[in-house]
């Protein structure tokens, strides 16, 4: 029997495309990192205080340039997982969506936050940029 190539194409791609798939689905069984820097100028404290539906990290003050980091498993499409964080800086309160799972399930699998004076933006890994902005 000969085989051509046509049924090794058809045949590769049939074993690899379960793979594919289940590539991009297992982010969600992988920790998941957040960080948050303060980009606000030297000088401007940056006062973070973020909570999920079940865990309170706390409140973190940030100098100029210094960051905070967490990490946590997310849940599963019937329990998605949702961080939000109070900053504070210059006595005004803004709010953030540091993470959402409806949002950022495949997203980069590190969110990098850097908060300005104007805009709160997240880093696009695959642009290399922080272009995903809350103005």
């Amino acid at each position: 029997m000969v085989i051509s190539s046509r049924h090794i194409l058809f045949f590769s791609l049939l074993l690899l495309s379960p793979l594919m798939v289940v590539s991009h689905i297992w982010t969600i069984f992988t920790y998941r990192h957040v960080y948050i820097r303060n980009d606000l100028g030297n000088g401007t404290l940056l006062t973070i205080q973020c909570k999920g539906q079940h865990k309170d990290l706390g409140v973190q003050k940030l100098n100029y340039k210094e960051e905070f980091k967490f990490q946590f498993r997310p849940g599963f499409w019937w329990n998605p997982t949702l961080y939000f964080c109070a900053l504070t800086w210059d006595r005004i309160l803004h709010l953030l969506v540091a993470f959402d799972e409806k949002r950022d399930a495949f997203f980069c699998k590190d969110l990098k936050w850097s908060v300005t004076k104007y805009q709160t933006c997240l880093f696009n890994c695959n642009t290399q940029k922080y272009d995903h902005c809350d103005t």
